[in-house]
């Protein structure tokens, strides 16, 4: 996600990408490096930048992780995006915090934006708790609550969820798919697209999106026909099948009426799919 935010902001704004450890290569960007856990450091490099917006983009997304780490995720879940709010809030800057569509339970899909949370695995809670307390502190931030997502194959890190089965496919390797756990699964560029364009004028939650609901099955399978890969290497199972160290939910798709409404356009999973 935070390589295209970048990409799109680079189109209209100066930008100034904090990274950890993976420097992007977009050469009109200003690239820094920072722990987002240290307070002080994230202070002072803002106080220099002075900028008109703050996203903030990094987590610690590994539900897994998560559940076995929750003092170290949380450092960076909820303590690093208070840090960060409240520094927003003291200069004014309007902010938006990027959450996801597992502060939901999954029981029964379609969530608006006005419904109760109640995630099952210590992730959603950590970003539940932070939705919360980000608008509690400084309502002038827009969350963005995002669902699953794909995006270029070039982008960088290990969350390249599209980059690794494409390359799994091609060493010949079979990728188990839940046929029964639904999301409203969303293409990176357009979501970082409707990031950008929202943010100047928005607050408060708004859900950004795919429009299709699928199984992560389904995608494989549409992935399959744009990219040409081998749809035998394609297993359905279902997640009643497996034991997981973080509680999975069934069915986090997203209601996204607000966002197209507030003119957000994103493509069809096909359509990103191929421009990818």
């Amino acid at each position: 996600m935070g390589y295209h935010l970048v990409r799109e902001a680079a189109e209209i704004y100066d930008v100034y990408a904090l990274y950890h450890s993976q420097r992007g290569d977009f050469e009109s960007v200003n690239w820094l490096q920072c722990d987002i856990t240290n307070h002080i450091q994230v202070g002072d490099l803002i106080e220099d930048i002075d900028p008109d917006f703050i996203i903030h983009a990094a987590a610690s997304a590994d539900t897994n992780f998560c559940e076995l780490h929750p003092k170290e995720s949380r450092l960076v879940n909820v303590d690093a995006t208070i840090n960060l709010v409240g520094i927003a809030a003291d200069f004014n800057i309007p902010f938006v915090f990027t959450s996801t569509d597992l502060v939901f339970d999954g029981e029964r899909g379609f969530y608006t934006e006005e419904d109760a949370v109640n995630p099952v695995n210590e992730y959603g809670r950590q970003k539940a708790e932070a939705e919360r307390v980000v608008l509690e502190m400084y309502p002038n931030t827009l969350v963005a609550r995002l669902p699953l997502m794909y995006g270029d194959v070039k982008a960088g890190g290990n969350g390249n969820y599209l980059r690794r089965f494409i390359a799994d496919n091609n060493e010949g390797k079979v990728s188990s798919l839940f046929h029964d756990e639904y999301r409203s699964i969303g293409g990176a560029y357009s979501i970082a697209n409707g990031i950008v364009s929202l943010m100047p004028n928005q607050h408060g939650i708004v859900q950004i999106a795919g429009k299709e609901v699928v199984s992560r099955y389904e995608f494989g399978l549409m992935a399959a026909d744009v990219f040409a890969l081998n749809k035998t290497l394609l297993q359905s199972v279902s997640q009643i099948d497996f034991i997981f160290v973080a509680k999975r939910p069934k069915n986090v798709s997203l209601d996204i009426t607000k966002a197209l409404h507030l003119g957000y356009t994103p493509l069809s999973i096909i359509e990103e799919l191929k421009l990818i």
